[in-house]
């Protein structure tokens, strides 16, 4: 079998403190292929939009889903599905953010 890697907060860096671990062992996603929430380089928009919902169809199933969104955001996490949040979703939310804080 070939190594697979597995979705674990951090991502790529796979840098793991423990206060993630204990939520992240609860996930929906753990054990689930990390390609899943983490396209790969030059992924083009239809695969990434079915790779996606695939992923927030996971995401809608979880019960800390609320933790691993306020982990997304707090770190702040810039790629891959966090808490039923995409790449672009939590970037759009920070230049809201940003927006707001600066009228």
């Amino acid at each position: 079998m070939p190594n697979q890697r597995f979705a674990i907060p951090g991502g790529r860096r796979a840098v793991v403190f423990e206060s993630f671990r204990d939520w992240h062992e609860l996930a929906a996603c753990c054990g689930e292929p990390s390609e899943l929430f983490y396209g790969p380089e030059g992924e083009k928009l239809p695969q990434r939009l079915v790779r996606e919902k695939r992923a927030l169809e996971i995401c809608g199933r979880c019960p800390v889903r609320a933790e691993c969104r306020s982990h997304a955001q707090r770190r702040p996490e810039t790629y891959g599905v966090w808490g039923g949040t995409t790449e672009s979703s939590r970037s759009a939310a920070r230049r809201a953010s940003a927006v707001r804080e600066s009228a």
